[in-house]
């Protein structure tokens, strides 16, 4: 990302310091070619000319994932300087700094953030710039929904909390309702957790095969991408994500913020930037969401999740969150512990449990969780049959490897594989899985130890076992 300043003093150059604003790039555009020596000296590229033409702005070569902060003297002025950039760049995201005599007309009230100078240094100008940009994406988003009469809000094929909260965020974002935006999965809600989520907070999954697709208007992707699993289109209208970004995706608009925890997190920012009411029930949506994968703001987390979860926990029905946050084991799979804990194989800091055949796929991460509190392991990888797929979860302590990037490695040549620094999934149809391969619980092992040991290598890391 990149910062562009519009300004006629040095007001902007005492606010801002590029080494420690983040972005990629700073940059300043000004008339006055000493203003813009003072900027260079600050750290600044620089950018001269008049302020009302187009040449100047295509010169910074910017774009609507950029922000930047305009600082001019008089309406007029703000004026000619919004007419022009726009023109460049109409989804550009602004914030004005002003004065008590310079408030920026009404006109560019849905197109720019107004920030009076007198409350800079309370409100933190980087924040309300990523405000700005934040509530630009918002518009974006609204506009690529208007009109249409049916949408679909599609998470994974294993509906999970961060999933299922997101798709219920854009749709009050959206301001519709369960019938004109449907929640949908090509799978249904299996996990004892997810269960008692969306009955304690009524929300609808509808169940839906790949061919449906083709009755709405609009296609939304939360918290999945293709490839994830078979049936998830590759063109649709909208993507927001927190995995890394997947090369066969095509979207209208996208958002993908693979350093977030949690794509809940995303749209919290959505809702808070455009002031959209947040209700008890999907504030403990989407801080369950947020909880769920970040292991409560102890993995894959950045100050992002924990000002989310933050600004959510005062909101939330913290009776609810304990009810589903705690579901019953049921006794039925039981039988799948037993057999994961006696059998299992540790190899150097490595725990593999296969369960064999299940009749609920749930039983896998949880029992993957369950194992990395064994004493010295840093991964669990457990594994079982089910619905002719071989599923895979993958746990790891969080040191200098990535799990998803292992697992990909590992698995993706034959069916699906990803996931985050600290977690991961693989699903394999069992077709796929090489005939003379006669042990599952082998086949996993070997694969996963070639992976891991391969990628240490090419990290310059000591090759174990």
């Amino acid at each position: 990302m990149k910062i562009a300043v519009i300004a006629h003093t040095d007001l902007p150059l005492a606010l801002l310091d590029p080494k420690q604003s983040g972005a990629e790039e700073c940059l300043f555009a000004c008339e006055d070619p000493a203003l813009a020596r003072r900027a260079r000296r600050r750290g600044f590229t620089t950018v001269t000319g008049p302020l009302d033409d187009l040449r100047t702005y295509r010169r910074l070569h910017i774009s609507r994932n950029d922000q930047v902060l305009v600082c001019l003297e008089s309406r007029q002025d703000q004026d000619r300087c919004f007419r022009a950039l726009f023109e460049v760049h109409p989804k550009m995201a602004v914030t004005a700094l002003h004065g008590p005599r310079c408030v920026p007309h009404p006109r560019w009230e849905g197109a720019v953030l107004a920030l009076p100078m007198e409350k800079v240094g309370a409100a933190g100008l980087l924040g309300v710039m990523e405000k700005a940009s934040t509530r630009r994406a918002v518009a974006t988003v609204r506009e690529l929904f208007k009109g249409a009469e049916r949408v679909l809000l599609l998470v994974q094929e294993d509906p999970d909390p961060d999933g299922i909260a997101s798709a219920l965020a854009l749709r009050t974002l959206l301001g519709r309702n369960r019938l004109s935006a449907v929640i949908g999965s090509f799978g249904a809600v299996k996990r004892p957790e997810n269960v008692s989520m969306v009955r304690l907070l009524d929300i609808n999954v509808q169940q839906l095969r790949p061919e449906q697709i083709t009755e709405f208007d609009r296609v939304a992707l939360l918290d999945v991408q293709p490839l994830h699993s078979p049936g998830i289109p590759t063109d649709v209208d909208l993507v927001i994500d927190h995995h890394p970004r997947r090369s066969q995706l095509k979207a209208r608009f996208r958002d993908i913020r693979p350093r977030y925890g949690a794509t809940s997190t995303i749209l919290t920012e959505y809702l808070l930037a455009s002031d959209t009411p947040i209700s008890q029930r999907l504030a403990t949506a989407l801080l369950y969401g947020i909880k769920t994968d970040t292991q409560l703001l102890g993995r894959d987390t950045t100050a992002k999740d924990v000002a989310a979860f933050s600004s959510l926990y005062p909101l939330v029905n913290h009776a609810t969150l304990r009810r589903i946050d705690h579901p019953q084991f049921p006794r039925r799979d039981l039988a799948s512990l037993s057999h994961a804990l006696t059998h299992a194989e540790i190899v150097d800091d490595i725990l593999f449990a296969y369960l064999g055949p299940l009749t609920r796929e749930d039983v896998i991460p949880y029992i993957a969780d369950f194992c990395l509190e064994v004493e010295a392991v840093e991964w669990s990888v457990v594994s079982g049959l089910y619905e002719g797929k071989l599923i895979i979860s993958i746990r790891y302590l969080a040191g200098a490897r990535h799990a998803g990037e292992v697992t990909r490695a590992a698995f993706e040549a034959y069916g699906s594989a990803g996931g985050h620094r600290a977690m991961s999934k693989a699903v394999i149809p069992l077709v796929q899985i090489p005939q003379d391969c006669l042990a599952h619980d082998s086949w996993v092992r070997d694969r996963f130890l070639v992976a891991l040991h391969e990628g240490r290598q090419t990290a310059g890391e000591p090759a174990t076992g």
